[in-house]
C-alpha cells in the first residue's frame, strides 16, 4: 500500500519461456501460443505466432495446454497422463507418456510436437513456485488472497496469458477477474522515465527504499506451501471454486 511494499523472488525457472520443455521455445513465429482441446475427439486446434507452420510451443502455448489437456479429463490433478484412455494422439514415447499436440506432416521442424510428463512435471514445479511464494509473501504480513484488492500482471508474457488458463492450473489464485490488471513491459517503460525524467526517477529510488524483501526460503510455511501446490490446480479444491475437475 502507500505506506510499506513487500517483495519476493519466486524460483520458476525458465519453464514459462519454454525452458526444460522437449519442444518448448521462446515466442517467436511459429511458436504455439494458444491450444483449445475438443472434449469429444480430443484433437487440438493451435494458433501459432504469425500463423506459420508450427516450431513449437512458448509460454502462453504451454499454459494453455496444460489447461486444456486438464479440462478434457486426458490428465489428472497430478500431472500423469490418462494412459489408459486409448487415442493415437497418447503414446508411449522414448521420455514416457505423451500427447501429441502436432503431427510431423504438419509441423515446420519434419517431428512429432508432443508435450511429455516430463515437461508437465516441470511446468508444475514452476507454477507451485510461484503460488506458494504468493501465500507465504501474504502470510508475512497477515494478510490473504481475499484481501487483495488488485493484481497486476506485468512483462509480454503477462500481455499473452489467457487469464482462465493460468487459473485453471493454479498458476494464478481464484480470484475475481475484474481484480487483474495487464500492464505489458513495465520494466522497459520504466527505464525510459528513468532516462527521461528525474522525477520518475527519482520516484523509483523512493519506491525501492520502502521496499521490504521476504526470503521465501527462510520462511517455515514455504515448502508445505509448495508440496500442495504441485497439484492441478492445488491440494486444496476449495482454493480454486471456479475450476471444473472433470473425472
Amino acid at each position: 500500500n502507500k505506506e510499506f511494499l513487500m517483495c519476493a523472488a519466486c524460483s520458476a525457472g525458465p519453464a514459462f519461456e519454454g525452458g526444460g520443455i522437449k519442444h518448448g521455445m521462446r515466442a517467436t513465429t511459429g511458436a504455439i501460443e494458444a491450444v483449445s482441446i475438443d472434449p469429444v475427439d480430443f484433437e487440438p486446434m493451435i494458433i501459432t505466432i504469425g500463423k506459420k507452420k508450427p516450431k513449437g510451443i512458448c509460454g502462453s502455448g504451454l499454459i494453455s495446454l496444460l489447461a486444456s489437456l486438464f479440462r478434457v479429463g486426458l490428465i489428472d490433478k497430478s500431472g500423469k497422463i490418462r494412459s489408459d484412455i486409448k487415442h493415437p494422439r497418447i503414446r508411449e514415447g522414448e521420455d514416457g507418456w505423451e500427447y501429441v499436440l502436432v503431427w510431423k506432416e504438419h509441423s515446420a521442424t519434419g517431428q512429432d510436437i508432443v508435450f511429455t510428463e516430463a515437461d508437465i512435471e516441470n511446468l508444475m514445479r514452476a507454477k507451485g513456485a510461484m503460488f506458494a511464494g504468493y501465500q507465504t509473501l501474504l502470510e508475512s504480513i497477515g494478510l490473504t488472497f481475499n484481501d487483495i484488492e488488485r493484481i497486476y500482471l506485468a512483462g509480454t508474457f503477462g500481455n499473452y496469458i489467457e487469464l482462465e488458463d493460468a487459473i485453471t492450473i493454479g498458476l494464478l489464485p481464484d480470484l475475481p477477474r475484474e481484480k487483474f490488471f495487464f500492464l505489458g513491459n513495465t520494466s522497459l517503460q520504466g527505464a525510459k522515465k528513468a532516462l527521461l525524467y528525474k522525477n520518475s526517477f527519482l520516484k523509483m529510488h523512493e519506491i525501492a527504499q520502502m521496499m521490504t524483501h521476504v526470503e521465501l526460503s527462510n520462511h517455515p510455511q514455504f515448502m508445505g506451501y509448495y508440496m500442495a501446490a504441485l497439484f492441478l490446480p492445488h491440494t486444496e479444491e476449495n482454493l480454486f471454486p471456479s475450476v471444473k475437475i472433470r473425472s
